[in-house]
């Protein structure tokens, strides 16, 4: 008897060690392993982003520019580039239509220009009347071309934070296609779901600011976050010095 309750103990006591290392360890997050033991993401783990704008743009996600469109003017171009996504995910642009900043007018102040801008990431994210704007420069006021006259606005501090409060922002108005009159590169890429999008006025506000969280994946895909690669060791053993 004294044997039995011997054992008893004894697997008593293995199952509470086992217990206790169990706890000790930090849950797992999106389907990543605990702190301290993760794996590389690869070209597998992003996504990528179409974006189309009249004329230009700047991306950040998450509070960190990821990408900027490298033509200013013409020819209207799609810029697209891959992302590592993690969610919740904040997404922060500056498009501006081309126009001087002294008259709101474009080839030398002898027209009115219009704007335009969409976004799709393979994840689902479209841009759509979801997203907030403010518009921070329009022109010219009251479309006066004889005495042309602009309206600039301080743009917000750290307006593409993540903890910034966009709450006092409209949302973005839609337009379609007919009314923006993307040229061809639009059309050679995947925009299907997603809307083009700027504030009340098409023409006269030239710079804009939009905001937009994406709480989770749009397609239900669970993706592994990343955001923390570079503070825990990965599970490959470091690279070998190069020699000199």
């Amino acid at each position: 008897m004294r044997k039995v309750f011997s054992a008893i103990a004894a697997f008593a006591g293995v199952a509470l060690f086992i217990w206790a290392v169990a706890s000790a360890q930090p849950p797992r997050q999106n389907g990543q392993p605990p702190a301290g033991k993760i794996r590389k993401p690869s070209m597998t783990d992003t996504i990528r982003a179409n974006i189309y704008a009249d004329n230009n743009f700047m991306l950040w996600i998450n509070g960190e520019l990821v990408a900027v469109d490298s033509i200013t003017f013409i020819p209207h171009n799609v810029i697209s580039v891959d992302l590592l996504p993690s969610y919740p995910m904040t997404i922060a642009v500056m498009a501006r239509d081309n126009a001087s900043p002294e008259t709101g007018m474009e080839y030398a102040n002898t027209n009115i220009g219009d704007g335009g801008f969409i976004l799709k990431f393979s994840d689902g994210t479209v841009t759509s009347s979801a997203w907030k704007a403010l518009c921070v420069s329009r022109g010219p006021l009251n479309r006066d071309t004889q005495n042309p006259h602009v309206e600039n606005l301080p743009i917000p501090e750290n307006w593409q934070a993540v903890n910034f409060d966009d709450s006092s922002w409209k949302s973005a108005k839609e337009y379609t296609e007919a009314e923006v009159d993307p040229k061809q590169p639009y059309f050679e890429n995947d925009f299907v779901g997603a809307k083009f999008i700027w504030t009340d006025d098409v023409a006269i506000d030239n710079t804009i600011l939009f905001r937009h969280v994406v709480k989770s994946a749009p397609d239900g895909k669970e993706r592994p976050d990343f955001t923390n690669i570079n503070n825990v060791v990965p599970d490959s053993p470091p690279k070998k010095a190069k020699k000199r």
